[in-house]
């Protein structure tokens, strides 16, 4: 993965994921994201651990943002 130049894309890791749980128990959303070319799609589903439980959450909304893309998610199940 290449190196991140802009400042306002910092991936946490190599990785080039970042996942922000902080929503997660109380709106029941978190979101993904990434520089990784490859996209997700709304309906694919991923399986998250927080706070030391599994939870299946599935894509919402996708947004691209300066140099990546962003998905909003939501516990599977609560998509209306």
């Amino acid at each position: 993965m290449a190196r991140v130049r802009d400042p306002e894309l910092r991936p946490f890791d190599d990785s080039g994921y970042e996942i922000l749980d902080d929503e997660l128990l109380t709106k029941g959303e978190l979101v993904i994201w990434s520089i990784d070319p490859l996209r997700p799609r709304i309906g694919d589903l991923y399986t998250i651990v927080s706070g030391g439980c599994v939870h299946e959450v599935e894509v919402a909304v996708v947004t691209e943002v300066k140099g990546g893309w962003s998905a909003r998610c939501r516990l599977y199940g609560l998509l209306s």
